[in-house]
């Protein structure tokens, strides 16, 4: 294969790969290194093997593995693969990109966007929306606490996360442990920081146990709000 036919397919394959996924400018250039490149024009296929890195302005994909089909607009990276674009991190065994939003991460997948971490065994990304969702078991770690649930939804825009399934919601700053069926959490963006659980909530909090139906928690303040009908036992402090 021509290197010069291969570099004139490069920038007119990548233009839709998984880099624009993370929304990078579509019209910039786009540079790709490899250890090896090759690209069958009948089937639009683009594989590239060794020391992957694609680059287009503040954007950089990178593998061990990639394989672009332009009739699907699929891009695969397999192995230390890993995507960058300003505060996203996005790391996995592997990194499957559909069209021009939507990202799934298989394999140890790790998307951290800000303070925030998301953890679970498959992250479904879309870029455009800045909403990423963790279906099995999946963990999500802030500023001064872990959520862990068996689905969560990130809002990354609204600063904004719903877990749903025998959540659990650890918090070393405040000294509470609590678990509830449900939980959404609103972060400082706009107002005041809270977490609402609800559905058999127990939180503990330096030893007292509050439960009830529906509560929320100020993350500010470090208060309490129970709704509905509740029991709080107080253990006296010594």
């Amino acid at each position: 294969m021509k290197n010069a036919l291969i570099r004139v397919a490069l920038v007119l394959l990548l233009s839709c790969s998984a880099v624009a996924n993370l929304q990078a400018a579509p019209n910039k250039a786009i540079e790709l290194s490899a250890d090896t490149i090759e690209y069958d024009s009948t089937k639009g296929i683009m594989i590239a093997q060794g020391n992957i890195q694609i680059v287009q302005e503040n954007a950089t994909m990178s593998g061990d593995y990639a394989e672009y089909n332009s009739k699907a607009n699929e891009t695969y990276v397999n192995g230390n693969a890993r995507i960058v674009k300003d505060d996203t991190i996005l790391v996995a065994r592997q990194i499957n990109s559909y069209g021009n939003t939507r990202i799934v991460a298989n394999g140890d997948p790790i998307l951290t966007k800000g303070n925030s971490k998301l953890m679970g065994p498959s992250i479904d990304y879309d870029s455009v929306k800045q909403y990423a969702i963790v279906t099995g078991w999946a963990n999500l770690a802030m500023d001064d606490s872990i959520m862990t649930a068996n689905q969560i939804e990130s809002f990354f825009l609204d600063n904004r996360v719903v877990a749903q399934g025998n959540v659990h919601l650890v918090s070393s700053a405040r000294n509470l442990d609590a678990t509830s069926e449900q939980a959404v959490y609103y972060g400082t963006q706009g107002e005041q920081g809270k977490t609402i659980l609800t559905g058999n909530v127990r939180a503990v909090q330096e030893g007292n146990v509050l439960t009830g139906n529906t509560m929320t928690l100020y993350l500010d303040k470090k208060t309490i709000d129970v709704q509905g009908r509740s029991k709080l036992i107080i253990i006296p402090q010594s």
